[in-house]
């Protein structure tokens, strides 16, 4: 793992990188890490700068502050009101869709305009997507996208994280968005009352 990627686990005390595993030693550090921040008091500002931080994380280094002003008062619970802002971004639903592996790798292909939504070509990574939107590749980029489900297929990733609320053909690789995603699950613990 990069230093910089693991000085990152250092700051978070957890490995937060999907793809990428802990080495041994890492793994030691981190545990003793943990060991020596139980004996510390923690403030409540320091506990929940840390969850904003593994949250922005998990959404590729999604700004804080971007997050943040996602944020609407339409839901009674705050919290799932930036979850589902978030969710709704059209760069996490081609990671959902399992068309893309990373965050950065869709934010790639969304700012050459290999993405329609609609019929309509969309460049920007953050735009908000709608229930019933139809979303579909360019033709120009359909191998690419073929390689790289091939590749999720082989490794069984589709199978594990299929989405629940997005429709699906990967013959013609295309997708609807049926409704507002019910639960999201992360692969590491994330206390979600502190971001209320």
């Amino acid at each position: 793992m990069f230093a910089s990627r693991f000085k990152v686990c250092r700051q978070i005390l957890e490995n937060v990188w999907q793809t990428k595993k802990l080495t041994l030693k890492q793994e030691l550090l981190i545990s003793e890490l943990r060991k020596n921040e139980k004996n510390k008091k923690q403030s409540d500002f320091s506990v929940q700068l840390r969850t904003m931080k593994k949250l922005s994380l998990f959404y590729g280094n999604l700004p804080i502050r971007k997050m943040q002003r996602a944020k609407t008062r339409t839901y009674i619970d705050k919290k799932n009101s930036l979850l589902f802002n978030i969710e709704k971004r059209l760069d996490v639903i081609l990671v959902r869709l399992n068309y893309c592996s990373t965050m950065f790798q869709a934010r790639q292909l969304i700012s050459h305009q290999n993405i329609c939504v609609n019929y309509k070509k969309v460049n920007i990574p953050g735009f908000q997507v709608s229930n019933g939107d139809l979303i579909s590749i360019q033709e120009n980029s359909l191998a690419f996208f073929e390689s790289n489900i091939r590749r999720n297929l082989r490794t069984n990733r589709i199978g594990r994280m299929k989405p629940n609320h997005l429709e699906v053909n990967y013959k013609t690789l295309k997708a609807v968005v049926l409704y507002e995603p019910q639960q999201i699950r992360f692969p590491y613990k994330i206390d979600l009352d502190l971001l209320a």
